[in-house]
């Protein structure tokens, strides 16, 4: 089991590295491919408002040369006979179509005129940066943003503070009509890595839910294999107890009905009468190990039916007790610390069992004389009763584990202390019916003090 387990945590772990591995690099991938988006609508944004200014400067230096030549003063009809040359030009202005004629000569100086402009305007960067943002926000990036002349790769002028940061421009263009390349419009979204992964929630969200349910999927299995592996443990412990426990009686009973038939028993009534008492002695607790197992699996299986009534919870304590001082009066002293009287409405076989098993506990784990001290009161609306013992305690550790069906706390010898481990599982089962609680507190070599607590009303 251990071989195989660790193969199956091996493959595993192998195959949640894998999974993190793709995820990341589908990630990666789908990233690079938005930032790739981004920085294109960045681009052709910035490119579209540069041509539309170029535009806008070559159409007014044209129509303001147009006019001054022409001295407003030209006014031609479509049909006019033209001469071979001059030229027919066209514009229209706020006052309506027009009709000029001009020299080539003089087309020539207006066209030299405005490559001049074009070469030599520096362009308004405030304009720009409030078109650029219009012509964003239409493609959906409303994020901010600053923008910046370089020319030969020095900022010449920007919006913001930090020349720096164009290093790493998202959106670089040469401006339109400049000879040399080197003066380029660039601008910098520094909420870019942001708004790319705004972008990709929904396949962030699919990744994440992804990695969490196989990762879930698998601490599920995992889980399931340890507390299968406990269970085989403790079903290993178990079959070994019982079968120790049961062969004890049978051996017993064996032995005493050899020694009446074999050594003649039978003719002296009085040693006949001891060995038949001890086999029934046996017997009974034979019997009453079948009905511990047989009763705690009920309990696994269906819920437990209390038969509540009241009852002197005290006077009870004190039958319990002295059974188990009649037993073994050299071996077990008991200490009350009990009222005169305390009534209590429960199930009053099953409380008697849950004190019974309590003290049968205190006496077997205790090596030597025992001294118990059992305890009653009443508080916050609970009846609680401890139950002290001065025996070999408990690891903190082994707190939660002791109250599980068929677990026992390790010793170091499996069969010192008799029992099948059903106890502390019984305990616990039938307190939780009364809606109530089970404690312990303990250190190894210092005794164990467990404690019941019951509502006074149910």
């Amino acid at each position: 089991m251990k071989w195989n387990l660790n193969w199956i945590l091996l493959s595993i772990g192998v195959a949640m590295i894998g999974i993190l591995i793709f995820q990341i690099f589908w990630i990666s991938n789908t990233y690079d491919i938005h930032a790739l988006n981004f920085r294109k609508e960045a681009n052709d944004a910035l490119r579209a408002v540069l041509d539309e200014e170029v535009e806008e400067v070559a159409y007014q230096n044209f129509k303001s040369g147009f006019l001054k030549s022409t001295d407003h003063s030209l006014s031609l009809s479509s049909d006019q006979t033209v001469n071979n040359k001059k030229n027919i030009l066209e514009i229209s202005d706020s006052t309506g179509q027009q009709n000029a004629e001009l020299d080539p000569a003089e087309i020539q100086r207006i066209f030299n005129q405005i490559l001049l402009t074009l070469v030599s305007t520096r362009p308004d960067i405030r304009v720009l940066e409030k078109k650029y943002r219009t012509r964003l926000a239409e493609r959906g990036i409303e994020i901010p943003f600053i923008l910046a002349l370089k020319r030969e790769g020095k900022v010449v002028e920007m919006t913001g503070n930090d020349p720096g940061v164009f290093k790493n421009a998202q959106a670089i263009q040469r401006i339109p009509g400049r000879i040399k390349p080197e003066e380029q419009m660039v601008a910098f979204f520094p909420e870019k890595t942001t708004f790319v992964l705004k972008g990709m929630w929904m396949t962030l969200l699919a990744s994440f839910l992804l990695v969490c349910l196989i990762a879930g999927s698998f601490v599920l299995m995992l889980r399931t294999l340890y507390k299968q592996k406990k269970l085989s443990e403790i079903k290993n412990d178990f079959i070994n107890n019982m079968t120790h426990e049961l062969k004890t009686p049978i051996a017993t009973v064996s032995a005493a009905m050899e020694a009446l038939v074999n050594f003649q028993a039978l003719n002296d009534p009085e040693r006949g009468f001891k060995y038949i008492d001890l086999s029934r002695k046996e017997l009974s607790r034979l019997s009453g190990m079948v009905e511990n197992v047989l009763a705690v699996s009920k309990f696994g299986e269906q819920r437990l039916l209390l038969n509540m009534e009241e009852f002197d919870l005290v006077k009870l304590i004190h039958e319990i007790a002295q059974r188990f001082i009649m037993k073994d009066p050299d071996k077990i002293t008991v200490e009350f610390d009990l009222p005169l009287e305390q009534i209590i409405h429960a199930d009053r076989l099953h409380i008697h069992n849950v004190i019974s098993n309590l003290i049968d506990n205190a006496v077997k784990y205790t090596t030597g004389h025992s001294v118990i001290r059992i305890g009653c009161e009443e508080k916050n609306n609970y009846i609680v009763v401890t139950v002290k013992d001065n025996g070999i305690g408990i690891a903190k550790d082994q707190y939660k584990r002791i109250f599980e069906k068929f677990y026992r706390v390790p010793t170091g010898d499996l069969h010192a202390v008799k029992g099948f481990g059903l106890g502390l599982s019984y305990v616990k089962q039938v307190i939780e019916a009364h809606k109530g609680t089970v404690g312990v507190y303990s250190q190894p070599g210092s005794g164990s003090t467990f404690s019941i607590a019951i509502p006074v009303l149910p």
